[in-house]
This record gives structure tokens, sequence and C-alpha cells, in this order.
């Protein structure tokens, strides 16, 4: 039996890039079947929506900053849209405000998610994405990302206490310092390995990832 690869994800939950990649990982499940494995690592893109908004933006009061920043991230998401030709629905989009400034709660959801229900994490982590850049929620705010955790069919109460008790926190920081260790500042990224070898990887492209992948499996 051929060695089993492993497709690592760099991501965050917000993002529209990651998104549109998700034709591309779909295909490749499809392709590699048991011989791929792949898993998220949730690398926190926006940890303060300062830290991304213009001079102008920032010299606003905050509600109106923000605001502001929420509808240039909206064109962006649009522009991005083409990318894997997924639609993206912007209409109301509003994910950050002055109290709920980064998109932590979405990757520490996804982690709590791993914790007590690891069988059904990455669906949630696909309702959950799929509610901000498509349904524009604001899933920043913790009852939506509730509402996706009843959708996901996970058990809410556990959810919440993994969410809070500082095990969803301790799982997060093992991905962030495995982003930082591995120097990865720019999301969705790839990294494709088997136990002896490691490949980092951006595209959007599915070719560079077969090729890739089938150069694991041959050599």
């Amino acid at each position: 039996m051929e060695e089993p690869i492993l497709l690592t994800v760099f991501t965050d939950l917000m993002m529209g890039l990651s998104y549109e990649s998700e034709p591309i990982l779909d295909a490749l499940t499809e392709r590699y079947g048991e011989q791929l494995t792949i898993r998220y690592v949730m690398s926190v893109l926006v940890q303060d929506v300062n830290d991304f908004m213009t001079p102008s933006e920032r010299a606003l009061p905050p509600e109106e900053g923000i605001s502001l920043y929420c509808k240039r991230l909206a064109q962006i998401y649009k522009s991005e849209e083409s990318i894997g030709g997924l639609p993206i629905n912007m209409e109301g989009f509003r994910l950050f405000d002055p109290e709920l400034r980064s998109s932590r709660p979405l990757c520490l959801a996804y982690k709590a998610a791993q914790l007590v229900a690891p069988e059904s994490a990455d669906a949630f982590l696909l309702n959950l994405r799929h509610a901000t850049v498509l349904d524009c929620r604001q899933t920043t705010h913790e009852e939506e990302i509730l509402a996706v955790v009843r959708e996901s069919g996970i058990e809410d109460a556990a959810f919440l206490t993994a969410f809070h008790d500082g095990r969803g926190e301790a799982a997060l920081e093992q991905d962030l310092v495995l982003t930082r260790r591995l120097g990865i500042r720019s999301l969705p990224a790839y990294v494709i390995q088997n136990s002896d070898k490691a490949f980092f990887l951006q595209s959007f492209d599915i070719d560079d990832f077969v090729k890739a992948i089938d150069h694991f499996r041959l050599s």
C-alpha cells in the first residue's frame, strides 16, 4: 500500500480565497481517496481589524470606520468569485464591529468543534465559512456560531464548554505556533508531506496540486 500523503491547509474561516478553493480540495479528495488526508490549521488572518483598515478608515469613529472597511472587504470578496466559480453574496456583509474586531472567534470555533465532535468538525468548518461569505451572517458573534454548531449536528453545551474553558484556545495556539514556525504569512497556504518529505504550495490551479502529490507518490 502506498504511503498516505498529508495535505495541510493553513487558513482562516473568514477567507473568500479559501472558500473559492473548496472545489480544488473536493476534486483532490475524489481523485486520491484514502491515499490523501486533508487537515486544516487555523492561522487567524485578522487579529485586529485595525491592522487592515486604511488611515482614513481608522481616523473615523470605530463604528463608521469598520463599516467602511467591511464594505471594502465585501468588494474584495466579490472580486475573488471567479477564482473557483463559487457564488459569493455580499449583500449586507458586516463581519466586524467595534466589539468584535478579529476573526479569531471563527478559528477558535473550529478548534472547539474538533475537540468535541471531530467527525463533524470539517463539515462545521464548511458550514461556518458558507454562513460567513455566502449568507453574510455576522459569524464573529457567538450566537451565530452556535446556530451553525446546531446546524452541523454538534451538541451545543459541549461545544460551549470547549469554546470557553481554555481547551479550544490551547488547540488554536498550537496551530498558530505551527504557522509561525513555518513562516507562513499569506493565506491560504498548503504543505504536502509524507514521512520524510514536505513541499510548500500556494496556488489556485489544481494541476499544481496534482503534480506535487503525484511527485510524492511516484518518487
